[in-house]
């Protein structure tokens, strides 16, 4: 289960089709997703523009199985830092994996996190908000849509 997982979400995607067809609402992202080990990965998210030296995100993750559900742990690089209350709960539904932040405790940049991600190995969907008050005070309504580059993993 977690070697499919972690095969199906390894390599390198970009929103390119998205942000040339509506640069006005979409930046041009990339995220890739790297094993270091069995159940183990890296993350990295960058804007285009900035390069992939300045990314906005950047994370180690252990993925581990809990009850029916794929728990996918949020650690800061080289294992550092750890807040369960970030991590995301992964299931697996039809022929792709759905996910969200595992818990309304998690608070990044003075919101709380609302996220979900669908991927299947070739196409990633994110949308990250973060929420106060009953406001939005970071991300955005729109869902990014990123493809897998073949071959890079």
């Amino acid at each position: 289960m977690i070697e499919k997982f972690c095969s199906t979400l390894e390599g390198l995607y970009d929103n390119w089709d998205q942000a040339s067809k509506n640069p006005a609402r979409y930046a041009h992202c990339n995220i890739h997703w790297k094993r270091i080990n069995d159940n183990e990965l890296t993350s990295k998210q960058w804007y285009q523009y900035k390069g992939e030296d300045n990314p906005y995100r950047n994370r180690w993750h252990r993925v581990i199985i809990r009850n029916d559900s794929i728990v996918v742990q949020n650690w800061s690089p080289e294992w550092k830092d750890h807040n369960p209350c970030c991590d995301m709960l992964f299931f697996s539904v039809e022929d792709y994996y759905t996910g969200m932040v595992s818990t309304y405790d998690c608070i990044v940049n003075g919101g709380m996190v609302k996220s979900m991600v669908e991927f299947d190995g070739k196409i990633y969907r994110s949308k990250d908000q973060g929420w106060k008050d009953g406001k939005v005070v970071w991300g955005s309504d729109l869902v990014y849509e990123f493809q897998k580059k073949i071959g890079v993993h």
